[in-house]
């Protein structure tokens, strides 16, 4: 398997995220997905969302406590 310098940097940088976004999420004593899938086995995207939604969770929570 042959692959260009670009796709062999775009693949690195893809597990780069999706690292940097797992060691988020258990950070924030998140291990698994809303859904029940452990962290470790999904994809970006799916990380992406569960992170976003965790964001979203603490903002509304350190709002409600700034009330």
């Amino acid at each position: 398997m042959n692959l260009s310098l670009q796709e062999k940097q775009r693949l690195r940088e893809v597990s780069d995220r999706k690292e940097d976004l797992k060691n988020y999420l258990y950070r924030q004593g998140v291990s698994k997905a809303p859904d029940g899938r452990d962290i470790e086995k999904l994809s970006l995207f799916a990380l992406e969302h569960v992170a976003i939604t965790v964001k979203s969770n603490l903002a509304k929570v350190t709002k409600k406590q700034n009330e």
